[in-house]
């Protein structure tokens, strides 16, 4: 029997509660398997794995342990290169801006602005990085200029992202019990959803400007 009213809305916001938490575990435990440096990458990649196939309706007949230990191990190696590429890029871009933010003239107060500026893409490209990485199969090269390029084309999607991410943040700032069971799969979901819908508009676009 299929519920219908507050029942019907209640059952599916618990079912959406229990299964993030059960994929936020499977995440936790990933990072863990993998001493936490070299698990970290594959475990989010498997993580927004099998997110989007939730988002794309695939959730019933999707085996999530399966699907999540088989994203594991295949992507093991790719995404920490990929994962710890962009760790580099990030830690390049703060110790410039670090640097020249500390040289009182006015070439380096520009130069600062430039380094700003240029963080500001990477924060918002490195909330695109792996829904990107899921959705698509293309090399290391061709991800990162695919989210740089995401984010220069489409700057009301990225102040989404921003919001996305920050907004469940926030919630689980505020109630750190959230945080067993949602730190991951939560901000993943809210991300994935976005990424989704901006992947359909590019994928459209596409399709407008190279009818067959």
């Amino acid at each position: 029997m299929e519920l219908t009213g507050w029942r019907g809305s209640l059952y599916y916001y618990m079912d959406w509660a229990l299964k993030l938490a059960y994929l936020n575990i499977l995440w936790l435990v990933g990072i863990v398997i993998g001493i936490g440096f070299a698990g970290f990458f594959p475990s989010t990649v498997a993580m927004f794995s099998v997110l989007r196939k939730w988002t794309q309706g695939e959730d019933e007949e999707l085996k999530v342990l399966s699907h999540f230990k088989s994203e594991y191990k295949k992507e093991f190696i790719k995404s920490n290169k990929y994962g710890y590429l962009w760790a580099g890029f990030g830690l390049v871009i703060y110790v410039d801006l670090q640097f020249f933010r500390g040289i009182p003239s006015m070439w380096a107060l520009i130069v600062s602005l430039f380094f700003f500026m240029l963080g500001a893409i990477y924060i918002v490209a490195l909330l695109y990085s792996f829904p990107v990485y899921v959705h698509y199969k293309l090399t290391i090269k061709q991800y990162f200029k695919n989210c740089v390029l995401i984010v220069l084309s489409n700057p009301l999607f990225s102040v989404f992202m921003v919001l996305g991410f920050y907004f469940p943040y926030y919630l689980m700032m505020k109630i750190p019990g959230l945080l067993l069971f949602f730190s991951g799969s939560l901000i993943g979901l809210v991300l994935m959803i976005i990424s989704n819908k901006m992947f359909t508009i590019l994928e459209k676009n596409k399709e407008q400007n190279n009818p067959k």
